[in-house]
């Protein structure tokens, strides 16, 4: 289920006057999961993934018992429109974020970083050779694994990334992403405006990890906006 909260944002930090503030709304869109629903149908790329009822962060989650993988993903679903991809730029995004946990790996994943992917499908979803984006590779660390023995106390860790939406060039920190090109056909300001894949990557692109079996989870994946 989708929860929208708006919060204003304003000059009030630096003590100015309230009349004279030029105040703006920030929403932020939630998908909580409560009730089975899954906007942006939200998946780490098998379609084995289930909405449990509780354990989440709170209340309902999505997880996946069943994935191999070098570097896991949680994303929203190739040629899924939803809250979560569009027009970027116009709707004024200023974060994403979402709550991650890991019940169980085959392996040690200590170390690692999240990284957030956003990509453009160059109006073809079912081809992912001409998709291409940006990605930024955070310092935020992976959550911990769950509590051995006990594979349903899940350790929930919370991310909320900065999305220059309305930068001219490539921000700082950002790199170019694409398959079949160093650098893709495109613009950061290009990609702002048609975002078609948000995914939070288990680790950093360039680098090689092992093959692990994982027990992941998320929920509240979230977007927030000003327009």
């Amino acid at each position: 289920m989708l929860a929208r909260r708006a919060l204003l944002a304003g000059l009030a930090a630096l003590g100015l006057a309230a009349p004279a503030l030029a105040v703006a709304t920030l929403t932020i869109t939630t998908e909580t999961f409560d009730n089975g629903g899954n906007e942006g149908a939200w998946t780490f790329g098998t379609g084995n993934e289930t909405i449990e009822v509780e354990g989440g962060n709170p209340g309902a989650y999505l997880r996946d018992r069943t994935l191999v993988s070098f570097t896991p993903r949680a994303s929203t679903s190739f040629g899924v429109a939803s809250a979560f991809t569009g027009d970027y730029m116009g709707r004024g995004v200023t974060s994403v974020g979402i709550d991650l946990a890991v019940p169980n790996a085959s392996g040690n994943y200590t170390g690692r970083t999240l990284t957030l992917i956003l990509l453009n499908d160059s109006g073809t979803p079912g081809n992912l050779e001409d998709d291409w984006g940006a990605y930024t590779v955070t310092s935020l660390p992976l959550p911990p694994p769950g509590v051995i023995g006990f594979a349903d106390i899940l350790q929930w860790r919370s991310y909320d990334i900065p999305v220059p939406a309305g930068s001219r060039t490539l921000p700082a920190g950002w790199r170019w992403i694409a398959r079949n090109t160093v650098r893709p056909n495109g613009s950061w300001g290009r990609l702002m405006r048609d975002v078609d894949h948000l995914g939070f990557q288990f680790g950093d692109p360039e680098l090689l990890y092992p093959l692990f079996s994982w027990d992941v989870a998320l929920d509240n994946p979230r977007i927030t906006t000003s327009n």
